[in-house]
């Protein structure tokens, strides 16, 4: 029965953890009613991504060290206190930067890694199932801070006022949810010790770039829609409820991508399946600014969009654990994260940048689109898990 409040409490912090995936639904009215630029949002929702991703690396450890609870309690009262400051900033750029963007970000990345790795010890013949509903129910945090924002937002309450709420309700379920957080006796956890790994040796390692380098353009592209997807569709002259929509229509589709992915790379080759995903996200980032016109070519658009990027964090990881073996997939999973993070900084602000001097996101689709084709001959070039293998045998193996 513990491990099933356990279970429960954890995907409770998941669900409160992605809302920097519905950042997009508080864009307009920072831009309208605080003056903020584009470019200045979408620094918000990149340094949270960023922060996110190098604090995930030090959450990780220090679960392994000392039990999930400490860290996820503490990351949990950050996140929550860092909306609530939020609240009290009177809109002004550099405070939600701080709060949101940067401390906010860092409350996440402490917590990510502690619910999750703590549901696959409590399950560990579950371990593919369980991580799919966990990053699903981040992802998935998405639809339902849209849907209570744009309903809020529509009945004239401040966004400031929003973020007080959200700070509050996060703090409450965070740290709560974070103190059953326990790892199971050590005869239920999994035995398996991993091996020391060098990061000097797998930076030197092609393969790793190869995954990285599509990582990132594959992040950046899905990012970048994300962060820009209700003022994108308000630049195409749409209505508020249509462009509030697609924020909770991509993160449906995020989250159905990363169950349906998994599934799809259970069944084919791990670099056919990436070759795949990188060809489907370049097709529609270049495609989208001629095809995309109406509700119902926006509306697709930012369903295809949720799902291709879903594949950057699902796929990926399967293919670590194909590739170094699955007792390394955590260390080397968490440093391939850091293209993520990069991207999460660039791209959204790039864009940002972009449609406030130009009025237009044509050219950031068709930059990012463009770099992704590229990407994917790179990748083809580097990634060559077979050959590396029966050659080196390897420093990796040995390490």
């Amino acid at each position: 029965m513990r491990k099933y409040i356990i279970l429960i409490a954890a995907l409770l912090m998941m669900l409160s953890l992605g809302t920097n995936y519905a950042w997009s639904t508080f864009v307009p009215v920072l831009k309208l009613k605080y003056h903020l630029s584009t470019a200045q949002t979408q620094a918000i929702f990149g340094s949270g991504g960023l922060m996110f991703t190098i604090f995930a690396i030090i959450g990780g450890r220090l679960q392994d060290r000392i039990g999930p609870r400490i860290p996820a309690f503490s990351g949990g009262v950050i996140f929550g206190i860092s909306y609530i400051l939020a609240g009290y900033s009177s809109g002004s750029y550099p405070a939600l930067q701080a709060f949101i963007g940067i401390t906010g970000g860092i409350g996440v990345g402490l917590c990510y890694l502690c619910p999750l790795v703590c549901m696959i010890k409590w399950f560990p013949d579950h371990k593919s199932l369980i991580t799919g509903i966990s990053v699903a129910a981040f992802a998935g945090s998405a639809i339902i801070i849209n849907r209570i924002g744009e309903y809020l937002l529509a009945r004239q309450m401040d966004v400031l006022m929003i973020f007080k709420y959200m700070g509050f309700s996060f703090l409450a379920i965070l740290a709560t949810t974070s103190l059953l957080l326990r790892n199971p006796p050590p005869e239920a956890e999994l035995t398996a010790e991993q091996p020391h790994m060098k990061t000097m040796t797998l930076l030197k390692d092609r393969n790793f770039w190869g995954l990285l380098c599509v990582m990132f353009t594959g992040s950046c592209i899905g990012l970048m829609v994300i962060g820009n997807i209700k003022p994108y569709g308000l630049s195409l002259n749409l209505n508020l409820v249509v462009a509030g929509a697609a924020v909770s229509v991509i993160a449906l589709f995020n989250v159905l991508g990363r169950l349906i992915w998994g599934v799809i790379g259970g069944l084919m080759e791990g670099k056919k399946v990436i070759i795949i995903s990188l060809i489907s996200t370049t097709v529609v980032c270049l495609a989208t600014p001629f095809v995309v016109r109406d509700a119902f070519t926006f509306l697709l658009f930012a369903a295809v969009a949720g799902f291709n990027y879903a594949s950057c964090l699902v796929i990926y990881a399967v293919e670590i654990a194909h590739t170094y073996g699955p007792e390394r997939m955590g260390s080397i999973y968490s440093v391939l994260l850091i293209g993520n993070g990069i991207a999460g900084i660039i791209a959204p602000t790039l864009t940002g940048k972009i449609f406030d001097s130009g009025g237009s996101y044509a050219p950031a689709f068709l930059i990012f689109g463009s770099l992704s084709f590229i990407a994917i001959f790179l990748f083809c070039f580097l990634y060559q898990p077979g050959r590396i293998k029966n050659k080196t045998a390897s420093p990796l193996s040995s390490k």
